[in-house]
């Protein structure tokens, strides 16, 4: 069970790092264009993982549900949640989108009882609010000091919220979905190939009805966006994403989904040490209440 929780916060780490990388690359070429280009990097990349690891490029032999898990929820992982997520940033915020990206747990936590029997102790439930409450903490009072500036159109932020609520949604499903894929025993490698195939193809989908496919590759003329978004391809949707799988293999949905959410936590040393920004004592306090629910977590 402890190597669970171990590739969960990995994975933590990997979403905090892109968080940096694809804010940076987004504001020079635009975020839906980096969404696109990125898997397109990272599928060759996962396909030259899978031959290393697996001896062959594609996984085969296993039943068509297994696939169909998969793929469906690569789908909503990397395709739909992202367009949500992304889509609220704009309308609602970053600090309010991921306040709300935090009932992703419940969601998971949720979907595992009801659709694959898995039930959390009551320790183990504490340990998942204290886990999201710290984050919530951190989050609010980062963003406490922007109360002030006057809030944008109220129904264009409802709206973003919904979104928001709908990433939550659709991410922790595409969780759940992966850890039915990976019941049959299929190695975390080869689901997330499938994964990352069916969000691409989603992506091209969206791309070719939007027709943007050929702007958001002109895009990445920008060599820093470019750059920014292979390093972000590479560390999220290819070991990320590894990670997350080997995680859900170890330890219930609900645990892994909710370790996956202290990526903001994470990013307080570089807020403080490379970023110049004021940690504030309620920022601190929220870090320990998430670090306890860790530890509350680690010792199940």
């Amino acid at each position: 069970m402890m190597l669970g929780q171990i590739f969960a916060l990995l994975t933590a780490a990997c979403w905090a790092h892109n968080s940096i990388v694809y804010s940076e690359a987004g504001k020079r070429v635009g975020s839906r264009a980096v969404t696109h280009v990125r898997l397109w990097i990272a599928l060759p990349a996962m396909l030259a993982v899978h031959f290393i690891v697996l001896g062959r490029f594609f996984p085969a032999g296993f039943q068509f549900s297994v696939y169909l898990y998969l793929l469906l929820s690569g789908f909503f992982g990397f395709f739909i949640a992202d367009l949500l997520i992304f889509k609220a940033f704009v309308d609602a915020g970053p600090r309010e989108t991921l306040v709300i990206m935090t009932l992703s747990p419940i969601f998971a936590a949720l979907f595992s009882w009801v659709v694959l029997g898995e039930v959390l102790s009551p320790l183990q439930i504490l340990g998942i609010l204290a886990t999201v409450g710290g984050v919530i903490w951190v989050i609010l009072e980062e963003g406490a000091r922007g109360r002030g500036v006057k809030s944008p159109e109220a129904s264009r932020k409802r709206v973003g919220a919904l979104f928001a609520l709908g990433g939550a949604f659709t991410q922790a499903l595409g969780m759940m979905l992966a850890k039915a894929g990976l019941v049959s025993g299929l190695h975390p490698v080869s689901a997330n190939l499938l994964r990352l195939a069916a969000g691409l193809a989603g992506l091209i989908l969206y791309a070719l009805i939007r027709g943007s496919f050929v702007r958001d590759f002109a895009a990445m003329k920008d060599r820093t966006a470019l750059g920014l978004t292979a390093s972000g391809a590479l560390i999220g949707p290819v070991l990320g994403i590894v990670l997350s799988l080997y995680a859900l293999s170890w330890a219930p949905v609900g645990i892994v989904t909710a370790l996956m959410q202290t990526s903001p936590i994470l990013l307080l040393p570089l807020d403080h040490y490379v970023f110049k920004k004021r940690v504030t004592p309620g920022a601190l306090a929220g870090t320990l209440v998430a670090v306890g629910g860790t530890i509350l977590l680690f010792s199940l």
